[in-house]
């Protein structure tokens, strides 16, 4: 069976004004059958057009009247990659974007829902797609389990080296402190640093976090995990 031409047809008796048409968008020929036959057995969901390159993905995406695009971040093509393809359609068209992929390096999977997408499920995990599709839909995706954790502990890892690289040596160790419960005068005295100093470092501290305290600072770079108390 070619997956190529599973295209419903207006007046079929598969077609129904109701139903949510799906571009789908992988380079594997495996993956397009294997996804299509999921896709095509939910009543409610038609698979529109299949296309196994990021530029057939994007011409399709414009010219179709799809409702929602599943896509691998692995397209067949040498000149650009499915993240860059993905932000691309979004730029042309507002249309929701699944990611299904076996690809899970925790920086892609970021990357990929800051690009835009609603929702990124491992290709292991592909029955639960049609799912994910209603959702995508109707505006009601969440992520999915498998990869919520993942994306969480990548965006906090994240935020920990901005913050990280945002501190002086001195800064990081004077917000330790703080957090610890030191007063900025023993502070001073431990760090060897005079009174104007400290009020320098005060001042880049509670600047560069917005916050009106330096305790206030020092509570915000924990819920950070910038350090830990313990």
């Amino acid at each position: 069976m070619n997956v190529q031409n599973i295209i419903p047809i207006e007046g079929s008796c598969r077609w129904k004004n109701e139903n949510i048409k799906v571009l789908l968008a992988d380079g594997d020929s495996e993956w397009q059958q294997r996804l299509s036959m999921i896709i095509n057995a939910e009543p409610d969901i038609n698979l529109f057009h299949i296309v196994s390159t990021e530029e057939e993905a994007i011409r399709a995406s414009i010219q179709l009247d799809v409702d929602v695009i599943v896509m691998d971040v692995i397209l067949n093509s040498s000149k650009r990659g499915g993240i860059d393809i993905l932000a691309e359609i979004y730029r042309k068209r507002a249309v929701p974007i699944i990611v299904c992929s076996s690809n899970h390096d925790p920086e892609v999977m970021v990357e990929v829902i800051v690009a835009g997408a609603v929702n990124y499920i491992s290709k292991t995990n592909y029955p639960s797609l049609p799912t994910a599709i209603r959702e995508a839909h109707y505006g009601q995706s969440s992520l999915h389990a498998d990869v919520a954790a993942i994306i969480r502990d990548e965006i906090g890892r994240i935020k920990r080296k901005e913050l990280d690289w945002m501190l002086t040596p001195t800064e990081k160790e004077i917000l330790q402190l703080v957090g610890l419960g030191y007063r900025q005068s023993i502070i001073r005295e431990l760090l060897g640093v005079a009174p104007n100093t400290m009020k320098s470092h005060v001042r880049h501290i509670t600047g560069k976090f917005g916050t009106r305290s330096v305790r206030e600072a020092a509570e915000k770079a924990k819920r950070r995990g910038l350090y830990d108390l313990h």
